[in-house]
């Protein structure tokens, strides 16, 4: 009995051992390694992206990529460099602007040696890419008959509508200039010397050299890839250089002033205005809303809109001085934002900024939301 016990317990003993050892082996056991990306991974990924083109309903002729009225760089750059994209893969297409660009953008182009697009005088008709916005507000006339087909921006979604498919990219990141190298590198095309400039230049504008409260990390890769390209080896003092451009008014009238970066929006059936200006300190942006103040009244005239502002900037403390169009603008403005820090007789300031994309358009948006008549 007593061997039989103990060949019991030699058999279990046994059993269990080998349930151990078979449970530590697979346990131990090298996982299989997923397979090394390869070339043509990426070759068949830049293919499925590109196919996103294949349905674009197009009437006859070129697509006609174009940015905001009041262009600024990252509008006027994406479209060049987007235009620039669908050339290379063999669609026919071509950059075009609202207006006369400003001193920054007119100085990022004669650096990279790229000559400023034509004007479009009217879309109606016409197969259109919009980057940078999606307003009709903010569009070239004629955007309302224009066969859109498709949008490239990086704010909200706008009035822009269309019965068919179409393109839409929206990237909540620092500037359009990102997305559209994302986009090469996402198809898999090659990017020359000097659309990697304007691209740049674009990106340190839209994005205040990396500083802006929408940069993200795409941003900031988007300017290490493409100085690389461009062959940019001092990006700090190209902005330098071109923020200068950008704070220079010289040559401008009151009223290029107002417009120079300037976007409508309409909320709750009311719409409005707002341009931007640049000063070095407060002392030169008080002087320049002396100056286009008394102008603001017969700009309003010109416009559709009911209400109208100019906000300039003291880039130096980061306040901003906003100057109102006429009385009815003046009286929306301190119901939206009672809690203004000064008033000098000419402008509002705000100590602690009103940046029209963070804080100007969402307020006055949502103010009209609640107060819808004023």
């Amino acid at each position: 009995m007593k061997n039989k016990k103990t060949l019991i317990l030699v058999l279990v003993t046994a059993l269990l051992a080998g349930l151990l050892g078979y449970s530590l082996g697979k346990g131990n056991k090298p996982q299989e390694e997923a397979p090394a990306k390869t070339a043509d991974t990426d070759t068949f990924l830049q293919e499925l992206n590109r196919s996103e083109l294949e349905n674009l309903v197009l009437v006859d002729g070129p697509i006609y990529v174009i940015g905001h009225k009041s262009p600024d760089s990252d509008t006027v750059c994406s479209a060049i460099a987007y235009a620039e994209l669908l050339n290379k893969l063999g669609i026919e297409a071509k950059a075009m602007i609202t207006e006369k660009p400003n001193n920054e953008t007119e100085f990022i182009l004669k650096e990279a040696g790229v000559e400023t697009p034509e004007i479009l005088y009217d879309a109606s008709g016409l197969n259109i890419m919009l980057v940078d916005h999606s307003e009709y507000a903010q569009a070239a006339d004629g955007m309302e008959d224009a066969n859109i087909v498709g949008v490239i921006d990086h704010h909200g979604v706008g009035t822009i509508v269309v019965g068919h498919q179409l393109l839409y990219n929206a990237k909540p990141i620092g500037s359009t200039a990102t997305s559209i190298w994302m986009t090469y590198l996402n198809y898999g095309v090659e990017m020359e010397q000097k659309i990697a400039h304007i691209l740049l230049g674009a990106v340190l504008s839209d994005t205040d050299n990396l500083g802006g409260s929408t940069t993200i990390n795409a941003d900031r890769e988007a300017v290490k890839a493409l100085s690389a390209i461009a062959g940019v080896e001092d990006t700090d003092d190209f902005y330098k250089k071109l923020h200068a451009e950008k704070l220079s008014y010289e040559g401008f009238t009151e009223e290029e002033i107002i417009f120079s970066d300037y976007k409508e929006y309409e909320a709750s059936g009311v719409k409005f205005g707002i341009g931007l200006a640049n000063a070095v300190d407060e002392e030169t942006a008080k002087a320049l809303a002396d100056r286009v103040a008394p102008a603001m009244l017969a700009a309003i005239k010109t416009r559709d809109v009911d209400l109208m502002y100019i906000s300039i900037r003291a880039e130096n403390v980061k306040v901003d001085y906003i100057v109102c169009a006429d009385e009815h603008s003046e009286t929306v403005l301190k119901s939206a934002f009672p809690n203004y820090d000064e008033f000098d007789g000419t402008a509002y300031i705000f100590r602690s900024g009103l940046g029209r994309k963070t804080k100007f358009v969402p307020g006055l948006t949502e103010h009209l939301g609640a107060h819808p008549h004023e």
